[in-house]
């Protein structure tokens, strides 16, 4: 289950989870509603990975990161609390290369 994200609950979200991922996105922005069916079917997936997303209207957290609305819609994998990957290209096997690089034989469940 994906979970709404704002400044408020953004720091405590990403830490709490040795991964997580949170889709960034402006409202109405190209590819929005495409990286929201990427990350929520990636979250019923892979439970254990936390999984939410943020609309970055009116927040400070994303321009931390560099993101804005040109930058967005955009997914950032995190691990313990850092980011460690960004995706533009929106498919759940881009999600799992991340936490997971290609050689790595690791089931997430």
């Amino acid at each position: 289950m994906l979970k709404k994200l704002d400044d408020k609950n953004f720091e405590g979200f990403i830490g709490e989870s040795f991964y997580s991922a949170v889709g960034f996105y402006y409202p109405s922005v190209e590819n929005e509603e495409k990286m929201v069916g990427v990350i929520g079917e990636f979250s019923e997936t892979h439970a254990n990975v936390a999984c939410g997303t943020m609309d970055i209207t009116g927040q400070e957290i994303p321009e931390e990161y560099g993101i804005g609305k040109d930058e967005s819609p955009i997914i950032v994998v995190f691990k313990q609390g850092n980011a460690i990957k960004a995706i533009t290209d929106f498919l759940v096997k881009n999600i799992e290369s991340a936490i997971t690089p290609p050689g790595k034989n690791i089931t997430l469940q």
